[in-house]
C-alpha cells in the first residue's frame, strides 16, 4: 500500500509542477528578470534626475558622495558613472572605469544601462551603470529563481505531503470502499452476519446483520481485527478460529461454534462459516456468522428432556421388571407363585414327553407348621417359611422350579432327573431343612415330609404327576414325618386325607388334562378385551386358593383355581358399549351383560376336556337357598363345592373393589354382608372358613390394587417403554398409534390421567402439521409420570404383602 501510495505522490507532484511551469508560461506566474530590469530602469531614472538637479547647482562633491552612498546600499549595482556629451569621465564611484569597460568587453560580466542627462533642453552627457549579471549560471539561476525554488518547494514537500496523505486516503477506501455501495446494500439485506478481513485480520466490512448480532456499531467495528471481538473461548481447546484457518492456510471451515459476549452481558452462539479470498494467494477472507442461540437453546432443552425420557423409560423397564416379579413370585417366599409355575411346568412337561427325557416332581410340606403358628405366632410362622424357601432355592432355583403350592407346601420340579436322582435331591433338602436354625426361638427345630415322582409313572398331565408326589407326601406323613417317599403305583388305592376330598382309583374317573398354557392365553385374550376384569379373575383365583387350604386337595385346588380365572372369560363376547361403560347398567343391559356364563361354559367346554371345570362355571351363580334368577340351577349341597367356594369370592372381590360408580367397601363391611346372605346365597358353612382364611389385611391391598391392577401397570410400562422409543426414532405414526391403544387401555381400566396424557399426545400429531417435539416431549413425560405413578402405587401395596402373607 504504501509504495502504491508513493507512486501516486509522485504523479500529483508531477502534475502539480507541470501546471506551475505552464502558469509561468502563459505569463500568470511573473518574470523575475523583467520584474528586475523594470526595477533597475526605475532606479536609474531616478538618480538621474537626482545627477542632473546636482549638475545645475555644480555641486560635483555632493553628487559624488551621493552616487558612492547609493553604491554602498544597493548589492545589485556594481558602480556609477558621470559621462559628459565629449566622453569625459566627469564623476566616477571608484572603480567604474574599469567595471566599465569589463562590461563593455564582455557583456557576461556585468548588466549595463545608459540613461542621458539633458540641461537647458541640450545634451549634457549621460550617466552609465553597471549591474550585476540579471542571467548567471544555469545552477545560480535555479537557486536564486523564486520560479525554480518555489518548484523545488512544491516538488519535494508535496512528496511527502501526497505520500501521507494518499495513504491514509487509501487505507480508510481499502476499509469501507473495496465494496460498491449496490454490493453493500445487497450485503445488508442478508439475514447472516457477514464480515469481510483483510489479511491482517482487519474487518473492511461488516454488514447491518453481524452488527445487530454483537451489539456493535459499524464505527466501532472499524480499525478493528476480528480478534478482538469478545469472544468465548475454551481456554484448553487448542482449535485455530476459522477465519485464520482461511487467510493463514486456504482452507474453508464451515459450521464451527463460537460463542460471543455481548456489552449487556448475554451471550450469543454463532454458527462460522470462513472462506479465502484470493486465488493465488491469500488476501483476507469471507465469514459468515449464523445466529443459533435459540436453536442451540432448543437442542440442549431437547437433549435434557431426552436424557429425562431415557431415564424415566429405564426406570419404567426397572419398575416393569419388579412387577414381572411380582408377576410371577410368592411375595412371601420368593419363590416362583402357582401360576407362573404351571405356565413353565408345561413346558418342561411337552418338552420331556417330545424327548423322552426323565422329569421328576418334589413335594415338600413342613412338619407341624401349625403348631409353630400357634405357639409362636405367624410372624415366626413366616420367619420359617422364608427359611425353608431360602434353602430350597438356594439348592435349585438355577436350574429348577421352586413353587410356594400352598401354605406350608413347596414344590420342585427337576427336569432330567430320574426318580432315583429326584430322591437322592429330595433327601439332601429334607436334611438341609433340619438344619435350619434360629436365634429366637433358638429351641424350634424343622423337619419335613417329601413326596417324589416321576414323569414315567403314569401321570396324564403335570397335575397328575404333582399329585402323585401329593400322595407321597401324605404317606411319609402317616409313616411318622421327616422323611422322603417316592411314588409307587400301589398309593393309588391309598386315601390321603380326611381333611380333604378323598378320592380312590376305583371310584373316580380318569383325569382330565388342562394345559395351563391355554388358560393364560385365554386370559390374556381377556386382559386386551377387557384388562379390569383379568385382573378381577387373577384375584378371585387367589382367594379360592387360600380359602381351599386345609379343604381341598391338591387337583381340586388346581381345578378351582382354572375355574375362577376363567369364570368370566364369556366378557369377551359382550360389546364394548356394555362391557366397558363406565357406569351402572339398564336393566336391557344387565340382560346382555348375564349372557356371558352361558358364553364363557361355551369357550370352555370347547377347549377343554374338563366337565368339571364347565360345571363350576354354570353353576357358580346358583343361590344355596335356591333362590336364583334361573330355576334351572342346582341348590343346597347339589351346588359343587368348588362352585360354592368361587361364588363367596367372586362376591367378596366384587364388594371389595373400586367402581367407577361406587367405592370399594372394607373387609369388615364385605364380611358383614357375606353372613348376611349366607343361607340364602352362600354356603354358611364355606363363609366362615372364607372368614378365617381371608384376613383385613389382605382385603386392603386387595382394594389397592384394583385401582392399579398388576397385568395394567405391566402393560402400560410395555406401552411406555415403545411409546419412549418411538420419540428418540421420531417415529411419528408410531407414535400416535402407540399412544392410541395406551390411551384405549387407559380407558378401559378408568386411569383417567394416563387417558388424558395419551389423548393429548394424539393431539399434538397431526398429519397436515409440523409436529412441535418439544410441546410432544413434555406430554410424553408427563405421561412417563403418569405411569411411574400407577407402577408405584401397585408395588407400594406388593411390598406391603411381604411383610403381612403368612
Amino acid at each position: 500500500m504504501y509504495i502504491a501510495s508513493i507512486r501516486l505522490a509522485v504523479a500529483l507532484v508531477c502534475v502539480g509542477v507541470s501546471l506551475i511551469l505552464s502558469a509561468q508560461w502563459l505569463g500568470l506566474i511573473p518574470d523575475p528578470i523583467a520584474m528586475t530590469l523594470e526595477s533597475r530602469k526605475a532606479r536609474c531614472e531616478i538618480i538621474s534626475i537626482n545627477a542632473s538637479a546636482h549638475i545645475r547647482k555644480q555641486q560635483w562633491v555632493d553628487l559624488t558622495s551621493s552616487l558612492k552612498t547609493i553604491i554602498q546600499r544597493d548589492p545589485d549595482l556594481l558602480s556609477i558613472g558621470l559621462r559628459t556629451e565629449s566622453g569625459q569621465l566627469r564623476v566616477d564611484t571608484g572603480t567604474h572605469k574599469q567595471t566599465w569597460a569589463t562590461a563593455m568587453n564582455d557583456s557576461s560580466t556585468a548588466d549595463i544601462m545608459r540613461v542621458p542627462i539633458t540641461q537647458n533642453r541640450r545634451p549634457w552627457g549621460e550617466i552609465e551603470f553597471c549591474f550585476r549579471r540579471v542571467q548567471p549560471t544555469t545552477l545560480m539561476a535555479i537557486a536564486e529563481n523564486a520560479s525554480y525554488r518555489l518548484i523545488g518547494y512544491f516538488a519535494f514537500f508535496g512528496l511527502i505531503t501526497y505520500t501521507i496523505f494518499v495513504a491514509r486516503i487509501m487505507g480508510v477506501f481499502n476499509r469501507t470502499q473495496v465494496v460498491p455501495n449496490r454490493v453493500r446494500q445487497a450485503l445488508d439485506t442478508l439475514a447472516e452476519g457477514l464480515l469481510v478481513l483483510d489479511d491482517k485480520k482487519t474487518i473492511v466490512l461488516a454488514n447491518s446483520a453481524f452488527t445487530d448480532t454483537v451489539g456493535m456499531s459499524a464505527e466501532e467495528l472499524d480499525k478493528k481485527t476480528v480478534d478482538e471481538l469478545p469472544w468465548i473461548l475454551d481456554a484448553a481447546s487448542t482449535v485455530e478460529l476459522p477465519w485464520v484457518q482461511a487467510i493463514d492456510n486456504g482452507e474453508t471451515r464451515t459450521d464451527v461454534k463460537l460463542r460471543i459476549k455481548l456489552a449487556d452481558g448475554r451471550e450469543r452462539i454463532l454458527s462460522v462459516n470462513a472462506a479465502p479470498l484470493g486465488a493465488d494467494q491469500q488476501r483476507g477472507a469471507l465469514a459468515t456468522f449464523r445466529d443459533i442461540t435459540h436453536v442451540e437453546e432448543h437442542r440442549v432443552e431437547l437433549e435434557q428432556m431426552l436424557l429425562m425420557l431415557r431415564s424415566s423409560r429405564d426406570e419404567i423397564s426397572r419398575k416393569n421388571r419388579e412387577l414381572e416379579i411380582l408377576a410371577t413370585q410368592d411375595a412371601l417366599t420368593g419363590c416362583l407363585n402357582r401360576r407362573a409355575f404351571f405356565e413353565r411346568f408345561e413346558k418342561h412337561w411337552n418338552l420331556a414327553k417330545s424327548r423322552n427325557t426323565p422329569l421328576s416332581c418334589v413335594m415338600i410340606d413342613n412338619d407341624h407348621f401349625k403348631s409353630v403358628n400357634d405357639t409362636y405366632g405367624h410372624h415366626t410362622g413366616d420367619e420359617v417359611l422364608r427359611a425353608v424357601s431360602k434353602v430350597i432355592r438356594v439348592m435349585h432355583e438355577e436350574f429348577d422350579l421352586v413353587c410356594r403350592y400352598g401354605g406350608e407346601e413347596f414344590c420342585v420340579v427337576l427336569p432330567g432327573r430320574t426318580i432315583e436322582e429326584a430322591e437322592v435331591e429330595a433327601e439332601k433338602i429334607r436334611i438341609a431343612i433340619s438344619e435350619i436354625k434360629f436365634g429366637d426361638p433358638k429351641e424350634l427345630r424343622l423337619t419335613a415330609s417329601l413326596g417324589v415322582s416321576e414323569i414315567s409313572l403314569g401321570a396324564i398331565d403335570p397335575q397328575g404327576m404333582i399329585n402323585q408326589a401329593d400322595t407321597c407326601l401324605y404317606v411319609a406323613k402317616r409313616s411318622g414325618r421327616n422323611r422322603v417317599v417316592p411314588f409307587n403305583p400301589s398309593f393309588d388305592e391309598i386315601q390321603v386325607d380326611d381333611s380333604k376330598v378323598s378320592r380312590t382309583k376305583e371310584s373316580e374317573e380318569p383325569e382330565e388334562s388342562v394345559p395351563f398354557q391355554a388358560v393364560t392365553a385365554l386370559v390374556s385374550a381377556l386382559a386386551y378385551r377387557d384388562a379390569s376384569t383379568a385382573e378381577h379373575s387373577r384375584r378371585v383365583a387367589d382367594l379360592c386358593v387360600r380359602a381351599s387350604e386345609n379343604l381341598l386337595d391338591q387337583r381340586s385346588t388346581y381345578v378351582l383355581e382354572i375355574a375362577a380365572l376363567l369364570h368370566d372369560i364369556g366378557k369377551i363376547g359382550v360389546p364394548d358399549a356394555v362391557l366397558l361403560k363406565p357406569g351402572p347398567l339398564t336393566a336391557e343391559e344387565w340382560k346382555i351383560m348375564s349372557s356371558h356364563d352361558r358364553i364363557g361354559v361355551e369357550i370352555v367346554a370347547g377347549t377343554f376336556q374338563c366337565k368339571e371345570i364347565a360345571e363350576i362355571i354354570e353353576t357358580h351363580h346358583a343361590h344355596y337357598g335356591g333362590r336364583a334368577t334361573d330355576a334351572r340351577l342346582p341348590c343346597g349341597n347339589d351346588i359343587p363345592l368348588l362352585a360354592r367356594i368361587l361364588t363367596i369370592a367372586d362376591s367378596y372381590d366384587a364388594m371389595t373393589s373400586d367402581r367407577v360408580y361406587r367405592k370399594g367397601r372394607s373387609h369388615e363391611e364385605a364380611m358383614v354382608e357375606l353372613r348376611r346372605c349366607a343361607g340364602t346365597q352362600f354356603d354358611p358353612e364355606l363363609v366362615e372358613h372364607f372368614a378365617a382364611k381371608i384376613t383385613g389385611t389382605e382385603v386392603e391391598a386387595s382394594a389397592t390394587r384394583v385401582r392399579v391392577p398388576k397385568d395394567v401397570a405391566i402393560q402400560i410400562g410395555l406401552q411406555i417403554e415403545r411409546l419412549a422409543d418411538a420419540i428418540d426414532s421420531q417415529d411419528t405414526e408410531g407414535l400416535k398409534a402407540l399412544a392410541s391403544r395406551l390411551g384405549k387401555l387407559a380407558r378401559h381400566c378408568n386411569i383417567e390421567t394416563i387417558a388424558d396424557a395419551a389423548t393429548r399426545i394424539e393431539d399434538q400429531i397431526k398429519d397436515d402439521e409440523e409436529v412441535q417435539w418439544m410441546s410432544l416431549l413434555q406430554e410424553t413425560q408427563h405421561l412417563l409420570d403418569c405411569c411411574r405413578a400407577t407402577q408405584n402405587s401397585y408395588l407400594t401395596v406388593a411390598d406391603s404383602l411381604v411383610e403381612t402373607s403368612t
